[in-house]
C-alpha cells in the first residue's frame, strides 16, 4: 500500500515528506494507521547526526493509533484496537524482562539497526529502494508496520493526540522520579531542564509529596511552565555555574536536593555538573537527558562522589514498567492528576514536520509539538 511518510535522508537535511510503499505486516507484526505522534528530542539527535544511524530512515516514535490489520501469531491484539506505541518493546523472556526490567530487555539491542526485530523492513520508496525504520515504529507516517511487542492497547474514548506523549517522553520524565527514584514526601528536588521531559518530572515530584521542585532553564518561559506543572521554584539559568547552584543552596538551607535530575541531553557536561553538585550528601543524581554518541565523560568529581556518599544513576524510559505502567498513567490522566493537555504546545500536520522540528531547536517555543493525521 502506499502511505505518506517524513524521511531522513541525510544528516543535517529537512525531512522529505513524500509517498512511500508499505509492506503487509509479517508474523508478530501490525498495520497501524497513526492518529497522532509527538515530535521528541531523540528525532533531533538522528537529524543532527549525533547517534549512529542507517539512512534513509522514517524518524517519529512516540505514537498512537489504530490497528488496521495483524500479521500471523498476533493474539493480543485485533483489527480496531487502539494502542500506543512504545520505542522500547519487551520480548517477556529474556534475562532483564524475567528479572522486571523490560526497559532492558536485548530486544534493545537492535533498535538503532533500522529494522524490524526480524531482521526486515517494511517500507520501501516508490522506486522499491528500502527504507530503514526508526526505534520499530517509525510515527512519521500515515500508517506504520510495528511489531505486536511495541504496542500497548487503550480504551476507545482516550484521546490518542494527548497519550501518545506517553510512548516516549511523557513516561520517560514522569518514571525518573516515580520508578527510577521514589522520590517521597518532604524530599527536595532539583530539575535540570523545564522541556517536555522535564516538566513531566516536575509534575512526578509534585504528585509524590516533593516539598520544594527547583526547576532550572535557560529559557524563562519554560520556567513560566515548569510552575504549572508544579515546580515551587525556578532558576532562570545564565550559565553561571556557581551563581545558580548558590541559588540552590539558599533554598535548601545549605544542604541541597535529596535528588537532581538532568534532562536536558544537550551540553551534557554543564548540565550533568550542575545536577550533581545540587544533590546533596547521600543524594541521588538522575541522568534522564541522552547526549551525543561519541560524547566523552561527564563532569562528575571522584572525589566528591565517596567521600559525599553520592549515588548517579541513569534511566532508560524512566525504568517503566510499561505494559502495566502505561495503563496507570492512562488513569491518572483520566482522573486530572497528569497533565497532559498542557504539554501540547502546537499541533501539525505531517506537511508541517519541519517546522516542528525547528521549534524545538529554537528552545524557548514548544515542550511538545504533536502531528495529528485527522
Amino acid at each position: 500500500m502506499k502511505t505518506k511518510a517524513a524521511i531522513l535522508y541525510e544528516p543535517n537535511a529537512p525531512l522529505a515528506v513524500e509517498q512511500i510503499e508499505l509492506d503487509p505486516p509479517g508474523a508478530g507484526e501490525m498495520l497501524v494507521q497513526m492518529k497522532a505522534t509527538g515530535i521528541c528530542h531523540s528525532d533531533l539527535h538522528c537529524i543532527q547526526g549525533d547517534w549512529p544511524i542507517p539512512m534513509p530512515m522514517v524518524l517519529g516514535h512516540e505514537g498512537a493509533g489504530v490497528i488496521k490489520e495483524v500479521g500471523a501469531g498476533v493474539t493480543r491484539f485485533q483489527p480496531g484496537d487502539h494502542v500506543i506505541l512504545t520505542f522500547l518493546p519487551a520480548c517477556g523472556h529474556c534475562n532483564w524482562c524475567h528479572r522486571g526490567r523490560p526497559n532492558l530487555c536485548d530486544l534493545g539491542a537492535q533498535l538503532l539497526s533500522g529494522k524490524l526485530p526480524g531482521g526486515e523492513t517494511r517500507m520501501h520508496t516508490q522506486g522499491g529502494d528500502p527504507l530503514n525504520h526508526w526505534l520499530f515504529v517509525s510515527t512519521f507516517a500515515e500508517y506504520a508496520v510495528v511489531p505486536e511487542l511495541s504496542a500497548v492497547k487503550v480504551a476507545p474514548d482516550v484521546p490518542l493526540e494527548k497519550v501518545c506523549l506517553l510512548g516516549c517522553g511523557a513516561t520517560t520524565g514522569f518514571g525518573a522520579a516515580w520508578r527510577t527514584v521514589q522520590v517521597a514526601p518532604g524530599d527536595a528536588v532539583v530539575v535540570v531542564g523545564a522541556g517536555g521531559l522535564g516538566l513531566n518530572t516536575i509534575q512526578a515530584c509534585a504528585l509524590s509529596g516533593a516539598s520544594k521542585i527547583i526547576a532550572i532553564d535557560v529559557h524563562e518561559e519554560k520556567l513560566v511552565l515548569a510552575k504549572k506543572f508544579g515546580a515551587t521554584h525556578t532558576i532562570q539559568n545564565n550559565h553561571d555555574i556557581m551563581g545558580v547552584l548558590g541559588q540552590v543552596m539558599e533554598l535548601t538551607e545549605g544542604v541541597g536536593a535529596d535528588y537532581g535530575f538532568e534532562v536536558v541531553g544537550e551540553h551534557m557536561e554543564e548540565t550533568v555538573a550542575l545536577a550533581f553538585n545540587a544533590t546533596a550528601k547521600g543524594g541521588t543524581t538522575v541522568i534522564v537527558g541522552v547526549g551525543r554518541a561519541d560524547a566523552q565523560g561527564i563532569a562528575v568529581s571522584p572525589f566528591v562522589l565517596p567521600l559525599y556518599a553520592k549515588t548517579v544513576k541513569g534511566t532508560l524510559f524512566g525504568n517503566a514498567q510499561f505494559k502495566y505502567d502505561l495503563g496507570k498513567l492512562v488513569g491518572l490522566y483520566q482522573e486530572g492528576k497528569l497533565n497532559l493537555d498542557d504539554l501540547v504546545s502546537q499541533e501539525l500536520t505531517l506537511d508541517q514536520v519541519n517546522q516542528g522540528l525547528d521549534d524545538m531547536r529554537a528552545g524557548n517555543k514548544v515542550a511538545r509539538s504533536v502531528i495529528r493525521f485527522d
